[in-house]
């Protein structure tokens, strides 16, 4: 495995993180996402993650991407692992994540979740301290 310097996971930190509840599936979501935040996302290959225990996980995930900037759409429900069924266990309440860059948007964080909360398809969003999430390194696809 590769290991990073600390300044390289200092710089991987530098984003915002939000907990998504939303019973649609994941292009639907992605759909409100492009409309609601004016973004365009693609759909990326799902990611396999080796674990250190001999396992494999899977995910599916949406990216938008802009020079040094991006917003990544993550499905927190994984495909096909029977030993684990979220990719960050201690945000199970949550559905979706949505990751994006600091520099991503001109406005505030507080509107961006307003403008999440806006749409009757997301049932809840709010951001998550990445400081307390032990498992973040799962984050860094």
């Amino acid at each position: 495995m590769k290991k990073l310097s600390e300044k390289h996971l200092k710089n991987k930190e530098e984003y915002y993180l939000i907990g998504i509840v939303s019973s649609c599936k994941e292009y639907k979501l992605a759909w409100v996402l492009e409309n609601l935040l004016d973004i365009s996302l693609k759909k990326e290959s799902n990611e396999k993650i080796d674990l250190i225990d001999n396992k494999t996980i899977e995910l599916s995930f949406l990216i938008s991407r802009d020079k040094n900037k991006y917003f990544k759409l993550i499905s927190n429900k994984l495909l096909n692992n029977p030993f684990k069924s979220h990719l960050i266990a201690s945000l199970s309440n949550f559905d979706y994540l949505i990751q994006f860059s600091i520099n991503y948007f001109d406005n505030s964080p507080s509107d961006i979740i307003n403008t999440l909360k806006s749409d009757n398809l997301i049932h809840f969003a709010n951001f998550v301290d990445i400081k307390l999430i032990k498992e973040k390194y799962l984050l860094y696809i």
